[in-house]
């Protein structure tokens, strides 16, 4: 089943990662794209794509109405992984997201596709936890809805595969190169040391999914009646650990890489210790979401959207390629 309407659609996030990939889809798929942002330094880039572009903050709902006005459908990819300052779980993920579809009820909006986590659930961690509270407000709402639950997505220019990569390039002195912003001293420094610092086992499973996979999905969820009110959970083809992964990343990247496995206990006091850092490689909640097998049965997406899921190691090598 579908409905061929194409018209405006607002995609809140649209400069991130996610969103700078999934505009030029939609795009490219006919739509008119209004772009939700808020930062004003993004206003001059993305209309030379060709966008609209409207100042919208999640966190102010009148900002959102005006955002949002006129506008056929609306995809949300807002949300953070980590907290700061004003910025928490509960006003971005949850609150921030009741935000959205109110306003987009309000403003007439036909649908609203909301991303959220794979894993996402009311008893996982605080970050899962609180994607859990977000979809929830989307389904309170009432407005039509699509929402989807992917695992880690892989593509040029950002995301997963790039903060692997740096994981993998810069070994135990990552923390180190996060905090200095860069620099070669820590890739000669991680050549002398090459090893990789694993937190936990290393036997934790996840899906690494593929853009394209994800925002085909997306797209047909856009024009399609009969998926109106679902969840679906999309991960890639293959299930691989966190070692695996590493390995994997040091294949492609050519680099030689051992691992160094910290168990959970002294793994976390590590992790506590990274607080004291002005940008820390990781924090507890993020650590404690990494310790979570994050997999799922992708037989109902498949089927609804005759998905064909490009293999894992393929994924990468596009992901990283110039890296």
């Amino acid at each position: 089943m579908s409905e061929t309407r194409r018209g405006t659609i607002a995609v809140t996030g649209a400069s991130g990662f996610i969103g700078t990939h999934l505009t030029r889809a939609l795009r490219d798929a006919g739509w008119t794209v209004r772009a939700l942002v808020r930062s004003t330094s993004e206003l001059d880039r993305l209309r030379a794509r060709g966008y609209e572009v409207a100042l919208a903050d999640v966190r102010d709902r009148p900002s959102l109405a005006a955002g949002l006005a006129g506008c056929l459908a609306a995809i949300h990819l807002v949300a953070i992984i980590r907290e700061s300052g004003s910025a928490t779980y509960e006003s971005v993920n949850r609150q921030g997201t009741a935000n959205v579809a109110a306003a987009a009820k309000t403003a007439g909006v036909d649908r609203l596709v909301h991303l959220s986590a794979l894993g996402a659930g009311p008893s996982s961690t605080r970050y899962l936890a609180s994607r859990w509270a977000g979809e929830e407000e989307v389904r309170r709402s009432g407005i039509r809805h699509v929402i989807f639950r992917p695992s880690f997505i892989m593509g040029p220019g950002g995301g997963a595969a790039q903060q692997f990569a740096a994981v993998v390039r810069y070994g135990p002195w990552y923390p180190f190169q996060l905090m200095a912003g860069g620099g070669r001293l820590f890739g000669s420094l991680a050549a002398l040391t090459p090893v990789i610092p694993v937190l936990g086992s290393g036997r934790t499973r996840f899906m690494p999914v593929d853009r394209g996979d994800v925002f085909d999905a997306v797209l047909q969820s856009l024009e399609r009646a009969d998926v109106l009110g679902e969840t679906f959970e999309i991960g890639g083809p293959d299930v691989v650990t966190y070692d695996q992964i590493m390995d994997a990343v040091a294949r492609v990247l050519r680099l030689r890489r051992g691992k160094i496995h910290l168990p959970p206990a002294p793994a976390g006091m590590f992790v506590r210790l990274f607080k004291l850092l002005p940008n820390p490689p990781i924090t507890l909640d993020e650590f404690e979401t990494l310790l979570i097998d994050n997999v799922c049965d992708n037989t109902k997406v498949v089927r609804t959207f005759r998905l064909r899921l490009r293999p894992f190691v393929e994924s990468l090598h596009e992901a990283l390629r110039g890296d």
